[in-house]
């Protein structure tokens, strides 16, 4: 076995070139490559994270807001209703005053009617008393007697008023 130095040495310098050719050419470049495919991968899924935390931030404001506007929604509603209420009451009273009214009116009506009608009776009745005795002293007493009576007579109506 009969080793031979010069192509070892030949060997060990041919490989120490391909090492240092490969390491500048090639196994740099492949370590940039990773290194920024590495990079990419890392900014992506900050990315994506700061996008997840993004979109749960927004998802929050969205409840939030729509807490929000249920409770707006929820006094407008409430205030409506108060106030249709208050309009319906108010509407009732109204309505109520204005029956009390309309029966005042109608019971002043009837009263007036009714005294009207109390005036043309105790009229008539006066006006039939009249004639009847008239008719009853035509014939049974004479012109002095009858003008006794009827001063008589004109005497007590003028102490009792008709009403």
């Amino acid at each position: 076995m009969n080793i031979n130095f010069f192509q070892i040495l030949f060997q060990v310098v041919n490989f120490t070139i391909l090492i240092f050719l490969l390491r500048k050419y090639l196994y740099r470049p492949i370590l940039k490559i990773l290194e920024q495919r590495a990079k990419k991968i890392h900014d992506g899924l900050e990315a994506a994270e700061k996008s997840i935390e993004e979109r749960e931030k927004i998802e929050k404001q969205k409840k939030k807001v729509l807490v929000e506007a249920e409770k707006n929604a929820n006094q407008i509603l409430e205030g409506a209703r108060i106030r249709a209420q208050k309009l319906e009451k108010d509407l009732a009273e109204k309505a109520h005053i204005q029956e009390q009214k309309r029966a005042k009116r109608a019971q002043e009506q009837a009263q007036a009617q009714r005294r009207q009608m109390e005036k043309d009776l105790q009229r008539k009745f006066t006006e039939t008393v009249i004639n009847t005795t008239e008719a009853l002293l035509n014939d049974s007493l004479g012109p002095k007697e009858q003008k006794a009576i009827l001063d008589r007579q004109i005497q007590q109506l003028k102490k009792t008023k008709i009403t």
